[in-house]
């Protein structure tokens, strides 16, 4: 049975995905050595994961995560790993509900350190969609899809591979939902764009 410890490690989730303050408090540890205990946590949960282990793997990244939350030196691109890290352990141990959350608070991470634009930051939308759909949350999967698809047409032209991606997943959603005239629109969308892309090599 999980311990449901994400809530506390991340009350102030905001802060947790942003670098800390370097100057540890008088009664801890200094960050070197905050840094090599998540380290070593890492890795073992890490190994736990390649095993197929993911019940120890999703204990480790739980301790890493809360091991970095507590460390004034943090970097918050391990911590937004680690939360992607334990969401993919949640997804192969069937547990979605815990898997959507962790994605969502990487999310959070992510768009504060990269940017909302940032491919990375589409890529965890676009994962957090498929779960979501296998979640039967069609509905919330849609919504994603098209958000990542109005980003892709503001940010490249309407004929990039990614949006005939997106469109494919979109499609899947509609499906889901019993929309399949609105599905097979999208799916011809995306094949028309990828016959002009063949016919442009």
């Amino acid at each position: 049975m999980f311990r449901v410890v994400l809530s506390a490690s991340c009350l102030a989730l905001l802060v947790a995905c942003t670098p800390g303050d370097p100057s540890p408090g008088l009664t801890t540890p200094p960050p070197s050595e905050r840094a090599k205990e998540a380290l070593q946590i890492e890795a073992t949960a890490r190994a736990a994961s390649s095993a197929g282990d993911f019940v120890s793997a999703a204990k480790g990244y739980e301790d890493y995560l809360a091991a970095l939350a507590a460390d004034p030196a943090r970097d918050p691109a391990d911590y937004a790993n680690g939360l992607t890290q334990l969401a993919g352990c949640y997804y192969r141990l069937r547990h979605l509900p815990r898997a959507i959350r962790c994605y969502r608070e990487a999310l959070t991470c992510e768009m504060v350190r990269l940017g909302p634009d940032h491919e990375d930051v589409a890529g965890l939308w676009s994962i957090l969609a498929s779960v979501e759909l296998r979640q039967g949350n069609a509905p919330e999967a849609e919504r994603i899809q098209r958000k990542l698809l109005a980003t892709e047409y503001r940010l490249h032209t309407r004929g990039s591979r990614e949006a005939a991606t997106i469109l494919t997943n979109l499609a899947e959603a509609l499906e889901a939902q019993g929309r399949a005239v609105e599905a097979t629109q999208c799916r011809q969308e995306a094949k028309d764009i990828r016959h002009k892309l063949c016919d442009e090599c």
